[in-house]
């Protein structure tokens, strides 16, 4: 009986030990509660205690001890997790909280800026408008005696064009007056000079225009004169033609206002005559022949103003419009 009791005793002393082994062994929190259930003490009478029941006795304590390792595990381990738990939950919760006061302290910063911004954009503002209206009030009294200013100068711009209009307009009335009196004299004096040279200069015309005609008359007679007796005293069997005859008085006369070259020998021009019935030269063109030749024979014939013409009522009219040829005398 005593044995028995021993070895109940040893048993329940080394399942308690394996208990504490085992929380030892994982890290038993000691601030479990501390409150256990208390062991069933059975109590067995010695003389109805059997080997087989002090087997089963034993092997009953031992998976006891097992059932409470593993419960006190479970619950180990339910307690770490809930740490954790905890421990991610307050994580989680600081992280939460350490980004709300970020925020907040940045948007408490922004809200800061933004006051601060708005103050300076409204002094900014306010010392905008105080210079505009400043300059304003400058610019309005700037203006002000500009206008002035210019009213002033206007004025003084508009009498000194006013007296300066007076003095012009008196001096072009003198300058008018002095004018007209002086064309008046040179319209006078001219007047009367170009009276006197008119005069003179018909006078002259008509004393030139009568020299000449007496002149080309006694130059005709004496050409007719000295052709008549050239002609007379040539003539053999036969007299010239009075209208060969008056040909060559004409050439004669042609050739006298004639002004000819060394280059123009061996060469003649025929010209277009027309005269009027008393002799005048009404025209001269080149017909044929070298045209610088022609163009100095005409201008001899124009020279001459007036040429010989027959007398005989007959033979008069074919010299009103005949061609000559002419050629230098060289």
């Amino acid at each position: 009986m005593k044995n028995s009791t021993t070895f109940i005793a040893f048993i329940t002393a080394l399942s308690l030990h394996l208990i504490v082994g085992a929380l030892l062994l994982l890290g038993m929190d000691f601030s479990l509660p501390k409150d256990k259930p208390k062991e069933e003490v059975v109590i067995i009478n010695a003389s109805m205690v059997s080997q087989k029941l002090f087997d089963d006795l034993a092997q009953k304590r031992v998976q006891n001890a097992a059932d409470k390792v593993a419960a006190a595990k479970r619950e180990i381990d339910k307690k770490r997790a809930e740490k954790a738990r905890v421990k991610r939950e307050k994580q989680v919760a600081d992280k939460k909280r350490k980004q709300a006061e970020a925020k907040r302290v940045k948007a408490e910063k922004a809200e800061v800026a933004r006051k601060q911004k708005v103050e300076d954009q409204i002094l900014f503002e306010k010392i905008v408008a105080a210079k505009e209206l400043r300059a304003k009030k400058a610019k309005k009294v700037a203006d002000a005696k500009r206008v002035e200013k210019e009213k002033v100068r206007k004025k003084q711009e508009a009498d000194r064009i006013k007296k300066q209009k007076a003095e012009t307009k008196r001096v072009e009335a003198e300058k008018l007056a002095t004018a007209k009196a002086l064309k008046e004299k040179k319209a006078r004096d001219a007047k009367l000079k170009a009276d006197k040279a008119a005069k003179e200069k018909a006078a002259q015309r008509k004393a030139k225009e009568k020299a000449e005609r007496l002149r080309q008359a006694e130059l005709d007679k004496q050409m007719e004169a000295e052709f008549a007796d050239s002609f007379s005293s040539a003539q053999s069997s036969k007299q010239l033609s009075e209208i060969a005859r008056y040909k060559a008085l004409i050439q004669d006369k042609i050739s006298r206002n004639w002004q000819v070259e060394s280059s123009m020998k061996g060469k003649s021009c025929t010209l277009a005559i027309r005269l009027a019935p008393d002799g005048l030269v009404l025209s001269a063109s080149r017909s044929k022949g070298d045209q610088k030749l022609c163009d100095s024979a005409r201008r001899a014939t124009l020279k001459a103003k007036t040429l010989p013409i027959p007398k005989d009522p007959e033979i008069a009219p074919q010299f009103r419009d005949f061609d000559i040829t002419l050629e230098p005398d060289l």
